[in-house]
Parts: structure tokens; C-alpha cells; sequence
């Protein structure tokens, strides 16, 4: 398999995820409405605690295949493993759809805060999305195994062409059919099923077709679950951690908020996006470099990545938390929702600005191999930061919710990170923190100071004459945080020098 090509067809598969959404989310919320919109919000939501019920079936399953693939009757076996999770599946999701269908009357009532929508077009929207969580509980699935066969290529393309359909085709009936939010969800719906059984054939036609009926095994599932259930509890305490707040606002705040709360997620949410892609690159060079003992190289590439991260996020968030009212309403043309959200999105990029940089300290712990500490972060840092969560939202709504995700954020950034390093990086944390983050922190500080000095009225700019010199003002922001790397440094010497 072509590991470069591989690499390439999944970035550019997520970014075209990420982009299309950006795109077409603004005009959503114009003809669907706020309070609509807060409904496709709770969708999303929802979709995030749908990791609850993998219970990490998926990324097992992913393995199985890289495993069994290439060994003699593996892909029997895979067959046999994949009917027994299947099976497993079908009878939990019985459950899980007959719940969300009984109780989709108390959502829409009791739960959800509605204003302007009938609650029975909103109990019937609530149906739909219980039978298309469950086909996405499916879709994962095969995901994962087509992940696991190395056909990264094929499932981008194909991500690619079932986004544009998603999200595309969605446009075009809410604009041209109709923008009932009830329509839209049948058309989600259907959209789902193609997925699931486009999927389903594409997996099963790599998998040998058996004249004997292989039937669902219990010691299958035997087999995968303690790997299995290790990998769901701490991806299912990483899910209460992080929704719970989105959680209880769309029961605390009317459904029409939690539309422009939407935007907050998927702003503040892209922040993470922008982190991934350097973790996915050093963590396998970092574990490399450990299991041949070349530890000081390892905390150079783990040091540089902390530097290199810290340019790219406080460039980022610097601009999105200092305008973001001007990147909302530039974004939306909607001055109530830029008005509502920007506060609201100032905390919940800052928090998320902290997180991604915190998050090198779990790198360190993945490539010595050792996930202890991790464990026990997970378990018991929740039961102080949940009830945070729980007391801000109850009584300061979103704007609550936002500043004490901040908080909870740069808690665990004060003693954590610490901790970490003197267990497996003993005096690693002071320069860590004065020269991977402070010289990027304090040259933001300085850039923001000066825009507010200088106090671009945008007012008398269009909507897109705003998005560019906000990107351009990014980008400036990049280029002068860039020049903490002592590479950049030498570079424009040497081109200095040259022209002298």
C-alpha cells in the first residue's frame, strides 16, 4: 500500500468535511432558521455521544483487519468477527432506537426549549435521528475496516462525494423544495442509508463469500472485548468530558440559541482540527525514536512540536477570540447570532487554544507506551470539572458554560503537564514552557495590543472585504510568530546577507 498516498487522500478527505460545512452552515441557518438549526446542533450533538455505544468495537475492528488481512483464513476469521459484532450491534441498537423513539415526545417537550417550531414536527425529527444514529453506529464500523484494509484512498473519495451529497443536496431543498426541518431529516435519512449499504457491499466484497453460513460467535467477541472495553472507557469519559456542557445547554437555553450556539461548536471545534495533523506526524517519529533509546531526540522533536503547535494556534486563536464578532457576522450576515455567540466563542476558543497545547503531555505518555497516568486523569479529573460544568451552565447558560470550559482547561494546564514531565521527562517543563509557548504567546500579546491600538473600524467594510483582512491579519500574525523558529531566523539572514 502507498503509505504517502494514503496520507494525502485522508487530509484532503477531512478538510473537504470541514470545509463544506464552513460553507454551507451560514446559509443553512438563514433558511432553516435559528431555532431549526438548533435541532440540526442537537443532531450533531447527539452524533458525538453516539461513541458511547461503539464501545470500541470500531478501532478493534480496524486492527483486526491490518492483522488478518494478509494471513491465511484471516479474512475468514475477520468474516466470523465482523457477523458476531454485527449481531451484538443489531440487538443494542433495537434498544437504543426504541428509547429515542418512546421518549422523542419528552425531548421535544420537556428537554428541548421551543419557541417557535410545532412540537410535533420536532418529535417527528427526533425519530428520524434515532434511526440514523444508529446507521451512522454502522457507517463507523465499516469505516474502521476499510481503515484497517489500507483503502484510504477509495474511502476518502467516496467520504468526499457522500459529503457533497449531505450537505450539498441539503442546500438545495432547503432553498428550492422546502425548509421544513422534518423534510430535511428524511433527506438525511436517506442520505444515511445509501451510506450504510454502499459500505456494508464494500466491505463484504473483500470478505470471502462462504458456501457455509458462518453463524455470530460469542467467543469471538470474547476474543476483542477486553482491548475493546479499554479502548471505550477512556474514549467514553473523553465524550462526557467534552459534551456535557453542549449536553445540558439544549435543554438550559432555548432551541433557537442553540442554533448560534452551533456556530461556537464548529468555530472553536475547527481549533482542534488544526492540531491533529502535527500529532499524527510526530507520534509515530517520537515512539521510533524511544524504542531505539534516542530519547534526547525524541524530547527535541517532542520540544519542537510544542514550538511548532503554539505558532499555529495562537495565531489562530489570537485573531478568532480578538474579532469574533467581526469573523461571526462576516461569516453569517446575521448581527443577532454574531452578537449572541461572540462572547460566548472569546472562551471556548481560549479553552480550546489551551487544551491543544496541553495535549503534548499525552504524546510523552504514548510513546514511552505507558497510558497509566492517562487512565487516571480521565477518571478522576471529570468528577471535579464536571460538576463545574454542570453548576455554570444551570445557572449562567452559555456563557457560563464557556468561561468554565476555559477554566477547567488552564486548571489541568497549571499541574498536569508538570506532573507528566517530571514522570517521564525530569527538567523538561521549564523549557517547555519559555521555549516552545511563551515566545509565540507574548509576540500574540504584543500583535493583539497594537490592532486594538490601532482600531480597525469594519463597519466600513463588506462582509467579504472583513473575512479577507481577517485572514490576512492571521497570516501576518503566522509570518511574525514564525520568527521564534530559529530555521526562519536563519533563512532570512542568510537571503539578508546575500543581498548585501
Amino acid at each position: 500500500m502507498n503509505l504517502r498516498k494514503n496520507v494525502i487522500a485522508n487530509y484532503l478527505g477531512r478538510f473537504y468535511t470541514i470545509i463544506i460545512g464552513i460553507v454551507v452552515l451560514p446559509i443553512y441557518l438563514k433558511y432553516l432558521g435559528a431555532e431549526a438549526y438548533g435541532l440540526v446542533g442537537f443532531f450533531t450533538m447527539l452524533m458525538s455521544w453516539m461513541m458511547l455505544l461503539d464501545m470500541g468495537f470500531s478501532q478493534v475492528l480496524s486492527r483486526e483487519a491490518a492483522r488478518l488481512k494478509d494471513k491465511v483464513n484471516g479474512l475468514v476469521e475477520l468474516k466470523l468477527t465482523l457477523r458476531s459484532v454485527e449481531s451484538m450491534m443489531l440487538i443494542v441498537s433495537f434498544f437504543v432506537f426504541l428509547t429515542v423513539f418512546i421518549s422523542s415526545d419528552w425531548i421535544s417537550i420537556h428537554w428541548l426549549n421551543i419557541k417557535e417550531l410545532s412540537y410535533r414536527t420536532v418529535e417527528q425529527a427526533i425519530k428520524l435521528m434515532g434511526f440514523i444514529l444508529i446507521l451512522k453506529w454502522y457507517v463507523s464500523l465499516y469505516n474502521s475496516l476499510i481503515l484497517g484494509f489500507e483503502e484510504q484512498v477509495w474511502l476518502n473519495i467516496y467520504k468526499i462525494t457522500i459529503a457533497t451529497f449531505r450537505f450539498v443536496g441539503g442546500l438545495v431543498l432547503v432553498i428550492y423544495i422546502t425548509n421544513n426541518i422534518f423534510y430535511y431529516f428524511i433527506y438525511q435519512t436517506i442520505v444515511a442509508l445509501i451510506e450504510f449499504m454502499v459500505l456494508k457491499r464494500k466491505i463484504y466484497k473483500n470478505l470471502p463469500k462462504n458456501r457455509r453460513i458462518l453463524l455470530p460467535s460469542i467467543e469471538s467477541i470474547k476474543n476483542i472485548a477486553p482491548f475493546a472495553l479499554g479502548l471505550a472507557y477512556t474514549s467514553g469519559v473523553w465524550v462526557v468530558y467534552t459534551q456535557l456542557d453542549k449536553l445540558l445547554l439544549s435543554h438550559y437555553i432555548p432551541l433557537k440559541e442553540y442554533g448560534y450556539f452551533s456556530l461556537v461548536v464548529l468555530v472553536s471545534g475547527a481549533i482542534m482540527q488544526f492540531s491533529s495533523p502535527l500529532s499524527q506526524a510526530i507520534l509515530p517519529r517520537m515512539t521510533a525514536l524511544l524504542s531505539n533509546n534516542r530519547e534526547e531526540e525524541m524530547l527535541v522533536i517532542y520540544k519542537k512540536g510544542t514550538q511548532y503547535i503554539s505558532i499555529l494556534i495562537f495565531s489562530i486563536v489570537g485573531i478568532v477570540s480578538f474579532y469574533s464578532y467581526e469573523l461571526l457576522y462576516a461569516w453569517t450576515g446575521d448581527t443577532i447570532a454574531a452578537t449572541w455567540a461572540s462572547q460566548i466563542l472569546f472562551w471556548y476558543a481560549l479553552g480550546n487554544a489551551v487544551l491543544a497545547i496541553a495535549a503534548f503531555q499525552y504524546y510523552l505518555q504514548f510513546a514511552h507506551g505507558n497510558l497509566t497516568y492517562h487512565i487516571k486523569f480521565n477518571t478522576y479529573f471529570p468528577l471535579f470539572a464536571l460538576p463545574i460544568v454542570f453548576y455554570a451552565v444551570s445557572y449562567y447558560g452559555a456563557m457560563g458554560a464557556g468561561i468554565a470550559w476555559f477554566t477547567i482547561q488552564f486548571i489541568s494546564f497549571l499541574f498536569w503537564p508538570p506532573f507528566i514531565h517530571n514522570k517521564f521527562a525530569k527538567g523538561i517543563h521549564k523549557d517547555w514552557i519559555l521555549q516552545g509557548i511563551m515566545p509565540s504567546f507574548i509576540i500574540t500579546l504584543i500583535y493583539l495590543f497594537l490592532l486594538k491600538y490601532i482600531d480597525i473600524d469594519f463597519s466600513h467594510y463588506s462582509r467579504l472585504t472583513t473575512f479577507v483582512l481577517l485572514i490576512g491579519l492571521g497570516i501576518l500574525l503566522l509570518l511574525l510568530n514564525s520568527l521564534t523558529l530559529s530555521k526562519v531566523r536563519e533563512v532570512i539572514k542568510r537571503k539578508l546577507n546575500y543581498r548585501i
